[in-house]
């Protein structure tokens, strides 16, 4: 009865603290999570993993919080609010919760405003026919939405004028004339502005490249800057960009591979848009560091925020506008169900991120970010 008893006691036991060990490991994976943007991925290809993985895990953990409430289980309450406390900085990053009373006062001299919107527009749908000659969504959203300055990723229409563009034509007069300044990429990295304006290439010309094992037969930027002199008589740097894709689906364009026959897997296109995305950042964080005081960053980043991109980038002197005046979580890739954040607006000098936009809408697989800046300082 004796040795019953215990090993019926032992197991009682071990089933007690079952769930205690299960918040505490999934608490310990969050952090890690949190974290792992901080290790190259050149250098340790599962990091980016973990970084996707942090959003994910944090529903987790909040879910065994909510259960460790209902069934009383007070100690497994300690790993998660630690957890929780290590993962503070990249909670704040994902979610900000800026309210309107620690926001800036907006100026009362609309003028002293700048509309600032980044767009990666997916070529305005020109490659997909079942939309190429419907009036362009994404087009009616920009003008809806109105910013003073529109940073375009993917841009380019195989170097058509947009003006030349079908589904374009039916808002295209509004558009040049609300816009008088603009440039068309060939890579694809565009602006359209109420103010003027001087192109600025960062780096040297290239031939594109890809994860996909090709390289397109073009040249063009990585990144692109615009010197813009402002209504009150600053001026400022805008530099719009485009980092590597995840390349989740493979190219059927054969024109754009080395070899019909050459596919690398799943796995090997992220392990080189990875290693691409990260050669990449450091040339970008280069130019920004030999830009001028004002500037701001926009582009797709294909990278979310903690990632060891977005570090790379953002350096230690630029503010990420969606953290200082941006309001929860909101996602600007929509596509495959992958709900990331990877469209990002930074800033450096005597510019303040006044609010900070998601917009839905539009035919492209990304939404836009659109960030007012107050330029009275």
């Amino acid at each position: 009865m004796s040795k019953t008893y215990h090993n019926n006691y032992r197991r009682k036991k071990k089933k007690k603290w079952t769930f205690e060990i299960i918040i505490a490991l999934a608490a310990l994976l969050m952090c890690i999570c949190a974290h792992s943007g901080a290790i190259d991925p050149r250098h340790f290809f599962p990091a980016p993993f973990l970084v996707l993985g942090f959003m994910p895990m944090l529903l987790v953990v909040l879910a065994l919080l909510l259960a460790a409430v209902i069934w009383r289980r007070w100690v497994a309450l300690v790993p998660i609010l630690v957890g929780l406390l290590i993962s503070l900085p990249a909670i704040k990053l994902f979610i900000p919760m800026n309210t309107s009373e620690n926001k800036p006062p907006v100026p009362a001299d609309t003028t002293l405003i700048l509309d600032v919107m980044t767009y990666n527009v997916l070529a305005f749908n020109y490659n997909e026919p079942l939309l190429s000659n419907k009036p362009s969504a994404t087009m009616k959203l920009i003008l809806d939405a109105n910013p003073d300055v529109l940073l375009l990723q993917e841009g380019s229409c195989r170097g058509l004028e947009w003006s030349e563009v079908p589904s374009l034509k039916p808002y295209i007069s509004q558009a040049y004339a609300r816009y008088p300044y603009r440039y068309q990429g060939t890579e694809g990295l565009s602006i359209m502005s109420k103010y003027p304006f001087t192109t600025v290439p960062l780096g040297e010309s290239r031939q594109s490249h890809s994860a996909l094992g090709y390289n397109r037969e073009q040249t063009g930027y990585l990144a692109r800057a615009y010197d813009m002199q402002l209504p009150n008589g600053k001026q400022v740097r805008i530099v719009d960009f485009r980092l590597q894709s995840y390349h989740l689906s493979f190219g059927k364009n054969m024109n754009v591979r080395v070899s019909p026959d050459e596919k690398p897997s799943a796995l090997e296109r992220m392990k080189r848009s990875f290693a691409l995305r990260g050669n990449d950042a450091v040339t970008l964080r280069q130019a920004i560091d030999n830009s001028p005081a004002n500037v701001i960053v926009c582009g797709d980043m294909n990278d979310v925020s903690t990632s060891h991109v977005y570090r790379v980038i953002r350096g230690k002197d630029l503010r990420d506008a969606w953290a200082d005046a941006g309001q929860g979580y909101a996602y600007t890739f929509n596509r495959h169900g992958l709900k990331y954040r990877i469209d990002h607006v930074f800033y450096r000098g005597d510019l303040t991120a006044l609010t900070a936009k998601r917009l839905t809408g539009g035919y492209s697989d990304h939404y836009p970010l659109m960030v007012s800046f107050d330029i009275d300082h």
